[in-house]
């Protein structure tokens, strides 16, 4: 589980968030430095989720194998889906990606599937928090290093 991510976790809220980026800042300031925040909202986020990335996720990252891992593809392949408005049908399309709507285990397996992006945003030394699809990047400096 990424450390910075509020989002379906017991005793951390959006209000965890506001807080740690409010006191990095000032932080920052007492330091005499000055902070640059991007806020990131990954739109239809769970609508994105690669299915075979997120099983590779599970498998070499989270550590599933046998049972539990075909538990977790039985319920992420094999889906499909049609529009149907007035009396038209589109065709019958595969569905690899897309976490199932309304999934108990939806929101978790978002925050397994998207904690790369905090890896790498901490690789470069910029401040990461989450929360579910939200996630404000920041980064503090002296004036005279920018």
């Amino acid at each position: 589980m990424p450390h910075y991510q509020s989002a379906y976790r017991r005793n951390y809220s959006s209000e965890t968030v506001l807080l740690k980026i409010c006191n990095d800042a000032l932080v920052a300031v007492d330091s005499g430095m000055v902070s640059l925040i991007v806020l990131l909202h990954m739109s239809a986020a769970f609508d994105t989720v690669s299915h075979q990335k997120l099983l590779d996720i599970l498998n070499y990252q989270v550590g599933l194998t046998g049972a539990a891992l075909d538990w977790h593809k039985t319920c992420l392949t094999g889906r499909t889906y049609r529009v149907v408005a007035n009396e038209a049908e589109s065709d019958i399309m595969d569905l690899d990606r897309r976490l199932p709507q309304g999934s108990s285990l939806g929101p978790l397996k978002w925050i397994i599937y998207a904690a790369e992006l905090q890896d790498i945003v901490s690789h470069h030394r910029i401040a990461f928090h989450g929360f579910a699809n939200d996630s404000p990047l920041s980064k503090s400096l002296f004036v005279s290093d920018i």
